[in-house]
């Protein structure tokens, strides 16, 4: 009799235990990420990924997001996969089937998305926002599953187009332009883009590309490989963080090309990305590119003022993340003005508008309910401009400005400043004629 007891209080035990845990994941919009926090690319990694868990934990708390929650939770859950790709499909798949993710928010790296692009695309799962410019994750247009895959950034193919117009457009009579890309995704994707920018640019006297392709990224290594654009006007860097460090540190060593601007990818915007070599008075102008505005050329646009508004929140969350103890004071600046940590921003904010939506229309979280209302109109962009994913669109933003970096002076420290506002592809061409 006491062994029958002892199996009915375990069998109502565990009937209670999964009665809570029912009830807790109906109350948890659980959304999943892989982002690096050790390897090559924990630089970006580890503020993308600080940011990202201090403002869902901010949501979970604030006011203004209590009614788009519709009384649930979101829960994070973020595996490391230190910048490799196998690990980080790995990974995912552990998201799908283990964790059974709602969404996926903000996934990091090109080298997650090319490992695990078919995953993502049968998974069923709404995927917003890939921490990667990577061409893989854009369709024209997107068919059946990968309708669900909504990446917002620039992708480099598309970039590749703009580095091409702005080189030919932003420094005078330039004759002739040198590409040196990597072999990786990144670098094939830029040199695809300016290629295909190359070709539409019709003019009698455009200007002549050289293309020098790169697969170390150790300095010393390539120093030989860049007297190929040595003579060329202006130098496009193409290529994520190690690559352009080497390129640059490359072209300063070579006498000729050190005084040459260099162009490179807004994912190297950031003035810890930059070389030691850029202090100097005498070397070569960093130009790149931002689709993240936080100081406006005409404040009174009522974009402009959109985009004032989320600033304002950017800036509250670390604020309070500072105030509970989860980013120290000294901090602030750094997370203020950080490219990765207000891409994890915009990741978020992408996300919260389709759960507005859904709020708004009085309908649950459901994939396909999620899905509906991002497709039904064009969706803002925080920080930045708009994505429209109607008709199975996914090619993300073709618009962004044009920043050059600012040694640092005194106590200002270095900073990439605007000097040419957020322009379009189409707008760019149109200045080749004129």
């Amino acid at each position: 009799m006491k062994k029958l007891l002892i199996v009915a209080v375990v069998m109502l035990l565990t009937a209670a235990s999964l009665f809570a845990l029912g009830q807790e994941e109906k109350d948890v919009i659980k959304i999943g990420a892989t982002i690096c926090s050790e390897g090559a690319y924990a630089i970006v990694g580890l503020p993308y990924g600080a940011f990202y868990r201090v403002f869902v934990d901010y949501i979970n708390e604030a006011p203004e997001y209590r009614e788009i929650l519709q009384g649930k939770t979101l829960k994070y859950i973020v595996y490391d996969d230190k910048g490799d790709g196998a690990a980080g499909k790995s990974l995912l798949e552990r998201l799908i089937y283990d964790d059974r993710v709602d969404a996926f928010v903000g996934i990091l790296g090109t080298w997650n998305v090319i490992a695990a692009k078919e995953l993502l695309e049968n998974s069923g799962i709404p995927a917003v926002y890939f921490g990667t410019g990577t061409s893989a994750q854009v369709y024209e247009p997107a068919v059946g599953r990968q309708r669900y895959m909504m990446g917002v950034q620039p992708n480099y193919n598309t970039e590749g187009r703009l580095m091409y117009l702005r080189a030919a457009t932003a420094f005078g009579n330039v004759r002739s332009i040198g590409v040196v890309h990597s072999t990786g995704d990144d670098g094939i994707s830029f040199k695809e883009g300016i290629e295909t920018q190359a070709a539409r640019d019709t003019r009698a006297n455009k200007p002549q590309v050289i293309y020098q392709s790169i697969s170390s990224s150790d300095a010393a290594a390539i120093t030989a490989q860049i007297a190929a654009v040595q003579n060329c006007d202006v130098i496009i860097a193409a290529g994520n963080q190690t690559y352009f460090k080497a390129i640059y540190s490359a072209a300063y060593a070579n006498s000729f090309s050190r005084p040459k601007p260099i162009i490179t990818t807004y994912t190297n915007a950031m003035p810890a990305i930059v070389p030691p070599e850029a202090l100097n008075a005498n070397a070569a102008d960093i130009y790149s590119a931002s689709w993240v505005v936080l100081n406006e050329a005409d404040p009174n646009s009522p974009e402009a003022r959109r985009r004032a508004r989320d600033a304002e929140e950017y800036f509250k969350v670390v604020d309070w993340a500072i105030s509970r103890g989860k980013f120290a004071a000294s901090q602030r600046e750094a997370y203020y003005y950080n490219a990765y940590s207000t891409s994890s921003y915009i990741a978020l904010k992408m996300f919260m508008t389709g759960l507005e939506r859904l709020q708004r229309a009085g309908r649950p979280f459901t994939a396909e309910n999620f899905l509906e209302v991002m497709e039904r109109e064009r969706c803002p962009v925080a920080l930045s401009g708009g994505v429209d994913y109607a008709g199975g669109k996914r090619i993300g933003l073709d618009s962004m400005s044009f920043v050059k970096y600012r040694r640092p002076s005194g106590n200002v420290p270095a900073y990439f400043e605007e000097i040419e506002p957020m322009a379009s592809i189409d707008e760019l061409i149109q200045r080749l004629s004129q």
